[in-house]
C-alpha cells in the first residue's frame, strides 16, 4: 500500500511533498519492522535513496528521520 502512495511522490518537489514522504516511509518502516520484514525495507529505502541522490533537501530529511 505505502509503494502506491509513494510513488506519485517521488516525481513531485518542495518541502511540504518531501515532509509527506517522509512521514509515509516512517510509517512503512514501523510496519516493516512489525512484519519481521525489516530487509526488505532497508533495500527499498537503498533503491530509493539512490534514485533520490540529487535530492538533498529530502536526502536531508530522510538522515534526520534515521531512514
Amino acid at each position: 500500500m505505502y509503494h502506491r502512495l509513494i510513488g506519485p511522490l517521488l516525481t513531485r518537489t518542495g518541502d511540504a511533498t518531501y515532509e509527506h514522504l517522509t512521514e509515509l516511509l516512517l510509517s512503512a518502516r514501523a510496519c516493516h519492522r512489525t512484519l519481521g520484514t525489516e530487509d526488505e525495507f532497508t533495500t527499498y529505502m537503498t533503491t530509493l535513496r539512490t534514485a533520490q541522490k540529487r535530492t538533498r533537501r529530502l536526502t536531508a530529511m530522510l538522515d534526520q528521520h534515521g531512514l
